[in-house]
């Protein structure tokens, strides 16, 4: 009788598995199919998005030059001052789809959800469904990752070869095969090619978790971790040296740098000036002296200003607490190796992105905390596992309890940044996360009670970024510096500048952020401009060359890069391109004239200009029509 009663328990067990594993990938598609639609609802509202990178992603349908080499026209004048596997994707999409809002997005958003996956996955292999699928919503449906699947910037593809950079170094720490720490490595290389030092971020923790857990010797993790670092230093330099071993004049001037190199590219514009205290850089000279900062607003708390605290500021503070409390219990050895190993490569990339986005110089986009969004996310995930353990001890529960006051009053904060948001709901949600905290502070005589007070309190976190990112999906974005969320009640924001500068004050930085648009008369000019021009129209700075290009379908030089401080073309170059009839008109930007900090260059070729061709005022702009000469 007993043996039956076992095989009958045994086969209810068994049927329960199937039926709960069914469950979880309902759920798991649920949550894929819910981020996929928010990603592509009414993308193409963004237009071209960053025209930067679309005017790029143009050029390389007409020219496998300008394609090969991120060219911001086809006839191969400069690059975009980044590196191009990000443009190489969006470009095969547009080759397929034609050149479109929905070509260049949708690639965006299957990579983000690639990377949401990801993030399930790497949770799922040592912890409970929930806390992996907590992950997944919480990096799916963050401000900054839903902003930025639905744009043209690298940063989607960046962060999907991070997760999986991570992934494999967790696979190689688990069973201490070089071929793994090999696979991380060329992620990593790849995420290089994308977004240059920004995808080494994630590297500190691939570093730590092989070193302190890989089941080898410690001259064996050493070995083979300078391997693998020669093999990255070797691979990510391969396209810089690619680069600047072609000779300048069988190549386009290599945008964003001081000498055409990619490597000074590598190391300075995208490397050093980008975490360093910059003021006396090029582009800080750009910004006239009314609109600069006082002081830069480095610091712990930077995220959570006025500034950035929309794109992550409502989980960041959790997830920190998690942090926390995770590493105090890895201290304890309070994990098993694999549970332990995730842990430490989640926390050591949460910690080291934190800091550097924290502290990094005053040349700071908010866009940037999209490189934080995937590892906060696996750390807030990894914290309702830390919550299940702390409702155990009376001391866990004050810790816990504590957490979740400090973290619902931050989230409030949030709620305060703009009056778009109810203020009736942020109050309940505060009242209601106080509320859950209490529960959870005292010892409960169901185990149904903390559990319902701990959804309760995950469930309050959840809204905040939830309604923000409402708000982006609701808001057409553009430029060089999207933003997430609802207009700021602070003046003195960055939010309240980008609104301005889309309504061209100042008009100087709409050229800059954005690009002046061309009016339907400039269109026909350009468009109409003769084919023996290799180039219809040269202007400035590189947005708005972007637009002339975009609108007319003629390849625009852009004279001085993205920020027109580039030291090309000179003055010379330009006289031979205007004498051998390479250049039609050159479109003259008053405002940006006005701005200090242009190229020499610039300044002197728009001053020959002026002095020996006549001027045409069309729609307010000063055209020159330079190759009727």
């Amino acid at each position: 009788m007993k043996v039956a009663e076992e095989q009958r328990g045994t086969a209810v067990l068994n049927d329960q598995v199937p039926v709960h594993r069914h469950r979880e990938k309902w759920a798991l598609g649920a949550l894929m199919l819910a981020a996929g639609l928010v990603y592509v609802w009414a993308v193409d509202r963004n237009g071209w998005a960053n025209a930067y990178y679309s005017a790029a992603i143009q050029a390389g349908q007409y020219n496998l030059e300008a394609f090969l080499f991120a060219s911001a026209d086809w006839g191969n004048f400069i690059t975009v001052d980044k590196p191009p596997l990000s443009l190489w994707i969006m470009g095969i999409s547009v080759r397929i789809f034609g050149l479109n809002s929905w070509s260049i997005m949708v690639p965006q958003a299957v990579m983000t959800l690639a990377s949401t996956y990801m993030a399930f996955r790497l949770l799922r292999r040592c912890f409970p469904f929930s806390t992996a699928l907590l992950a997944g919503i919480a990096y799916a449906f963050a401000p900054i990752t839903v902003l930025m699947a639905r744009y043209n910037n690298p940063d989607p593809l960046m962060v999907l070869l991070m997760v999986a950079a991570l992934y494999a170094g967790v696979r190689a720490s688990e069973s201490g095969h070089f071929r793994y720490m090999l696979l991380a490595t060329v992620f990593l290389i790849l995420g290089f090619l994308t977004k240059q030092l920004q995808a080494f971020l994630v590297l500190p923790a691939v570093a730590a978790s092989y070193l302190l857990y890989a089941p080898l010797g410690w001259r064996r993790r050493f070995v083979s971790l300078g391997a693998a670092g020669l093999v990255l230093g070797i691979g990510s330099l391969a396209w810089p040296l690619f680069v600047d071993s072609r000779f300048n004049s069988s190549r386009p001037y290599i945008g964003g740098s001081t000498t055409n190199s990619m490597i000074e590219l590598t190391l300075g514009y995208n490397g050093l000036d980008r975490v360093l205290q910059h003021d006396d850089s090029p582009s800080a000279a750009l910004i006239p002296v009314q609109f600069r900062t006082v002081e830069s607003d480095a610091g712990l708390l930077r995220l959570f200003n006025a500034n950035y605290g929309q794109e992550l500021g409502w989980l960041l503070l959790p997830a920190l607490l998690s942090c926390i409390g995770l590493i105090i219990l890895l201290a304890k050895n309070s994990y098993s190796r694999r549970q332990s190993i995730l842990i430490c490569g989640s926390v050591a990339w949460t910690a080291t992105t934190y800091m550097v986005l924290s502290f990094m110089g005053t040349n700071f986009h908010s866009y940037y905390t999209a490189s934080l969004a995937l590892p906060m996310a696996l750390c807030l995930g990894l914290g309702t596992d830390l919550m299940r353990k702390s409702v155990n001890t009376r001391s866990g529960r004050i810790t816990l309890a504590f957490s979740l006051v400090v973290a619902t009053v931050f989230a409030h904060g949030m709620w305060q940044l703009s009056s778009a948001y109810p203020d009736w709901l942020g109050t309940s949600l505060l009242l209601l996360g106080v509320c859950a905290a209490a529960v959870l502070a005292v010892r409960a005589p169901r185990q149904w009670i903390p559990r319902t007070a701990g959804s309760l309190a995950v469930g309050v976190l959840l809204v905040g970024p939830l309604s923000c990112s409402a708000f982006t999906l609701q808001s057409p974005q553009e430029g060089s510096n999207p933003m997430s969320g609802a207009l700021t009640n602070n003046p003195n924001t960055l939010s309240r500048f980008l609104q301005g500068v889309k309504q061209q004050e100042p008009a100087w930085a709409t050229g800059i952020a954005i690009g002046i648009k061309p009016s339907p008369a400039m269109v026909n000019l350009v468009r109409q401009a003769p084919d023996s021009c290799t180039w219809a129209a040269a202007t400035y700075p590189g947005q708005t060359a972007a637009q002339y290009q975009l609108a007319t379908g003629r390849a625009v030089m852009s004279i001085g890069g993205f920020a027109a401080v580039d030291p090309t073309p000179t003055l010379e170059q330009f006289q031979t391109a205007v004498s051998s009839g390479q250049v039609c008109y050159v479109i003259e930007q008053q405002e940006q004239l006005r701005v200090p900090g242009n190229s020499k260059d610039l300044i002197a070729l728009q001053d020959w200009v002026k002095a020996n061709f006549e001027a045409e005022k069309i729609d307010g702009t000063n055209v020159y029509n330079v190759g009727a000469r």
